[in-house]
């Protein structure tokens, strides 16, 4: 960028070098001056655009509006170069605002390409608040998620150093949503050798690519084409239920979520039974599924089930509601 800048300057002055002296050549030859007062005539109409001294040959008026119009050429390309450059640093500024705030991040999750499908999760992660920042080495993309209000840098993230800039050791989660799969698979290997517990998802066009990114270290593969094709089929042939959930996840205060949530050590569930708090949604969110840390799953629980300590719940309910279910989970 800064030898572009140089390249653009070098160029502006040697235009202004070669009208200035091509001005003064011209006047001195043709309206028989000196060629101080050739100079000096030159520099007035390149800075005035207009003939003060009232040149009389018929070369010398022509050379005057040579200057007139390629001046005004110039100080157009000056005054583009300009606001290019304004806009540069301000792009810059906001850039080294985002690696202060990433620097200070611990765990957030990392979401590699910003393409449809990267913007996408970004918009999931930004809508839910939760701590993240995309990648991608197309600048107009990070530009477009700068403005959206999403932490975002111009990096490659199929770089083990880009993956550090942005403190893949302390971070969470990585979604590896690039284009194509042999780049998710590199994300995959770089982001799992440098933090072992780091949860991965990543994407899969093709089918036959699931197994050797679930091999590279991903926890779970994406095919976003089969979810589409899912969901494009379920509005055929369950169109009214698909409106249903449309409606629900459209509105307002009362939106639905799923969360999944860990007891913990010391968590007020452990070792007692889930009750009827939890499993008939009398807090407003239902426990819907147990993911028991021993490797079993329970789907619409009764409320005998007792809870331990490393089970999951995937629990349903709108915000409000889900916050209240987490203060008697803790």
């Amino acid at each position: 960028m800064q030898e572009h800048n140089a390249k653009t300057i070098r160029r502006l002055a040697a235009a202004a070098v070669i009208l200035t002296l091509m001005g003064t050549a011209g006047f001195a030859m043709f309206e028989h001056i000196p060629l101080g007062n050739a100079l000096y005539e030159t520099i007035i109409i390149l800075l005035t655009h207009y003939d003060h001294f009232g040149v009389t040959d018929p070369v010398a008026r022509g050379l005057v509006v040579v200057l007139i119009l390629s001046s005004l050429g110039l100080i157009a390309y000056l005054l583009k170069w300009l606001a290019e450059y304004m806009m540069g640093i301000s792009s810059n500024v906001r850039r080294l605002r985002v690696k202060s705030k990433v620097d200070k991040m611990k765990g957030h999750y990392i979401v590699c390409g910003l393409g449809r499908v990267g913007s996408q999760v970004a918009g999931e992660m930004y809508h839910e608040g939760v701590s993240f920042v995309g990648l991608d080495r197309d600048p107009v993309k990070v530009d477009d998620a700068l403005a959206k209000g999403y932490n975002a840098l111009p990096l490659d993230s199929t770089t083990e150093e880009a993956l550090q800039q942005v403190g893949i050791e302390k971070a969470t989660g990585l979604v590896a949503c690039l284009a194509e799969d042999s780049l998710n698979l590199f994300v995959t290997l770089a982001a799992r050798s440098l933090n072992p517990d780091l949860y991965i998802v990543a994407r899969a066009n093709r089918p036959e690519n699931e197994l050797k990114l679930k091999r590279a270290g991903a926890d779970r593969v994406a095919m976003p084409y089969q979810i589409g094709g899912y969901h494009m089929a379920s509005m055929a042939l369950r169109p009214n239920v698909v409106d249903y959930m449309d409606i629900m996840s459209k509105s307002g205060a009362a939106e639905l979520e799923v969360e999944e949530m860990v007891v913990v050590e010391g968590s007020k569930l452990a070792g007692h039974r889930l009750g009827k708090t939890l499993a008939e949604g009398e807090v407003g969110a239902t426990v819907i599924a147990i993911n028991g840390a021993d490797g079993t799953s329970r789907v619409r629980p009764t409320g005998k089930e007792v809870i331990y300590v490393g089970d999951r719940l995937i629990i349903l309910g709108s915000k409000p509601d889900l916050t209240a279910a987490s203060e008697l989970i803790r």
